[in-house]
Formats: C-alpha cells, structure tokens, sequence
C-alpha cells in the first residue's frame, strides 16, 4: 500500500482526481478521497452528505477512515487523499504515514475559527504533511509560497524524505543550494514544465495542450499540473512515462466536479463555473475571465458568488472589498438560504449564521469599494443564476462559483441559460 496525500488551500481536489485517474489508468487499484466522498478504481462509494451523517465531518477530515476496508479488499492499492486543516484536529488523519506529500499554498481560508487566526497559524496546521512524512518519501511543495516554506523545517531529518520544490521565481527556498546538493526542481521555461537538476533540464510538458490551462494563461491550474507531474515523478522512481503523459493530456476536469467548468449558449455567453472560496483565488477566476471575453471593450464580466459561512465578519467584508472591482456586475447568493441549508452554528468556533447574513455582509463589503457596475443580492442560489441569465448579453463572460451540490449548480445553468458543457 502507498499513500499520497495533499493539502494546502486551493488545488487539492483536482490534484487528487488527477493523480488518481492516472494511477488508475496505469494499471493500479486506487483509493480516492477527496470532498465529495471516496471512490474505489474511480467508482464512487459514499458521498460528502454519507460522511457527515456517519463522521459528522467531511470526507478530507481523517480521510484514513476509508483505508481498513480498503486493506481488507484490496492488499495492495494506492491512496490518493485530499486531507483537509480538519486534520491537523482531534480526528487526525486516519494512518500513520504517507509515502508522498503535496503542500499546495497557503491563502486566508478557515481564518478565525478556533486557534485559525493568521496564516501562519494555518500552515502549522497544515504541517502535518510535512511531519508524517515515511521514511525515504517524497515531499512536493510550493517554494513561491513562504507560508508553506516556512514549515520546511519540521521536515523529520530520520526520515530521509527527498524534497522537490516546485515554483516559478523559488523567492522562498535556496535552489542554488538544493541543487548543489544532487536535488531537483519543478518549474515552467517557455511554456513546458522541466525537471531541472544540476546538469539536466528535462522537458515534460507543453502546458498550452492541456485545455484547461486555457492555452497557458491561467497560473493556478499550471501549478496544479505541476504538482501533478511532481506527484507521478516520485510515485514511479523518479521517472515520467509515455503513459503517463499520454494519460495526462487526456485527462478532463469533470463536468460535474465544480472546478474550471465552461459551458455555452446559443447567444454565444460562457459560463465558467469553479469553486472559488477565498479573496485569492475570487479574483483569479475573475482575472481568466476577463482573458476570454470575446470583445472586451464591450462585452462584460458578470459575477455569481458566495462565501461559507464558517468565515468571520471581517474576513467576509475584505472579500468583498478586495474582488469589488474585479468583476463588471455581481450577484451574491448565500450558502444559507433556507431551503439547501439551515442555521449554521459552529462546532469549532463561536461563530453563528442565519439565512442570508452572510451575503448581506459580503454585499456590504463589496459596496464599499465597488466603483461602478450592478450589485445584487439574491439569497437562494437558483434564483441568483436565473437572474444571471437575464441579465448576460451575447459574448459576456459568467462566473458562477457553485454552491454544495455541483451538480445542481450545473443543473440551473443549463436550465436558465440554455448552455452545454463545451468540448
């Protein structure tokens, strides 16, 4: 059995379906569990909703659980875990040790639950996955990120792990040094993600041929690529295979997964649908979105958006603040609506919501820097979009994040705006 775990802010999820899929195609039995539940050889077996009405946590809080029934099935298989801050908790991760570990970025999520108060304090929470780390494993981390950086040093010396940073500028790790010393590196040169060593650069990968890089102009998803080939680069000694490349390239965000979805109408209007959840990544989304407006001097970028309510006031109102200007017109809709979900009452922080508090309070934040444009405030997702769709002219660019359930994000959209999934 060998397990790959990641965490981090943002990229876990498609990290994990990603490596997965590969795994699985290559020939290996897998287990995956990311936040929509745990699959085995990529077949789903419980849901997000099974975990919480059994664990009273998500699937990525001790994502370990679902590894004894594997084991008593399949003696040998991989684990591919999404392994959420909720871990670094009383539930832990739910094993001993993993074989890989992938710590993404570090951004203003979960801040002011608990002991959550700074960044910092996040990626000590998140150092798990530099602390069971196996012996002679691999560990895959940012090196543009000084938060992740900073928790290099409870790195187990024992252990023997072999690091492979990955970046672009590497502002926060020595790579003269690494490098010196027989390591190597991850990062972009003119467009192809290289393995760089002290004498050797090895081109892997051209990033505009993977479709959702959108021809190479959005950042996030080519780090996520990178931590992907990082991740099958120490899964197979330290090598890339024909395969996997092949497997790579063909691989697809899925259409219901919530994350970098686009979808077309007759009257020429994309929808780009992802799951966006903190200021960081609100603004990059906005930031593709605006790139793929057909004529941007006319056409518009239109924002349906929401936030959890697990976050507290002042990080929901310098959300707002902070993305106000990115997007044209906004609509915000609330998590808590009264129909999808209830009064929110936390069970690691103080913090309480009732229906609609949460958007009132972004809308407010959003208000106060917002220079020109529409603002909305729409409670109940499904109206939020309906209401998206009248307002979108042709060759408009919408951004939907979407709510709990993705699938009936999708739903709406297709319903509302007449679209399909482009291919």
């Amino acid at each position: 059995m060998k397990i790959i775990s990641t965490t981090g802010t943002k990229g876990k999820t498609t990290i994990t379906r990603a490596l997965s899929y590969i795994i699985k195609n290559s020939g290996g039995t897998t287990l995956r569990v990311d936040t929509d539940g745990h699959y085995i050889n990529e077949k789903q077996k419980s849901t997000l909703q099974d975990s919480r009405n059994l664990f009273v946590k998500a699937p990525t809080v001790c994502p370990g659980k679902y590894l004894i029934t594997m084991k008593k099935y399949f003696p040998n298989f991989t684990a591919i875990l999404e392994s959420s801050v909720g871990s670094n908790g009383v539930h832990g991760l739910g094993y001993g040790f993993h074989d890989i570990g992938i710590f993404t970025n570090v951004f203003e999520d979960h801040l002011g639950m608990g002991h959550l108060q700074k960044k910092s304090d996040l990626a000590n929470s998140k150092s798990f996955i530099f602390k069971r780390i196996n012996d002679h494993g691999f560990i895959i981390f940012n090196a543009d990120d000084k938060y992740v950086c900073s928790q290099l040093k409870k790195v187990p010396e024992k252990r023997k792990a072999t690091l492979l940073p990955v970046g672009i500028n590497f502002k926060y790790f020595n790579i003269k040094n690494h490098l010196s010393k027989n390591g190597e590196i991850i990062t972009l040169l003119d467009n192809f993600i290289i393995i760089k060593s002290k004498n050797k650069i090895e081109k892997i990968l051209d990033v505009k041929k993977i479709d959702w890089t959108f021809g190479g102009i959005f950042l996030p998803s080519i780090f996520n690529l990178m931590f992907i080939i990082g991740g099958l680069y120490a899964f197979n000694g330290k090598k890339i295979t024909k395969k996997d490349l092949t497997l790579i390239r063909n691989y697809k965000l899925e259409e219901t997964g919530g994350r970098l979805t686009m979808l077309k109408n007759k009257k020429n209007v994309k929808i780009l649908v992802d799951y966006a959840h903190e200021k960081y990544s609100l603004r990059e989304i906005a930031k593709l979105g605006k790139k793929l407006k057909r004529n941007p001097k006319v056409n518009r970028l239109l924002g349906v958006v929401r936030l959890a309510p697990d976050r507290t006031d002042s990080v929901i109102t310098e959300t707002g603040r902070f993305i106000s200007n990115s997007y044209d017109d906004l609509i915000i809709y609330d998590k808590i609506d009264g129909i999808n979900r209830g009064r929110f009452v936390g069970k690691n922080c103080s913090i309480t919501r009732e229906i609609g508090e949460v958007s009132s309070i972004f809308t407010k934040g959003i208000l106060k820097n917002k220079k020109r444009g529409l603002v909305e405030n729409i409670i109940i997702e499904e109206n939020a979009i309906k209401r998206a769709s009248q307002l979108a002219k042709p060759g408009d660019i919408v951004v939907i994040i979407c709510g709990d359930n993705h699938k009936k994000t999708i739903h709406y959209i297709k319903k509302y705006f007449k679209a399909s999934f482009i291919k």
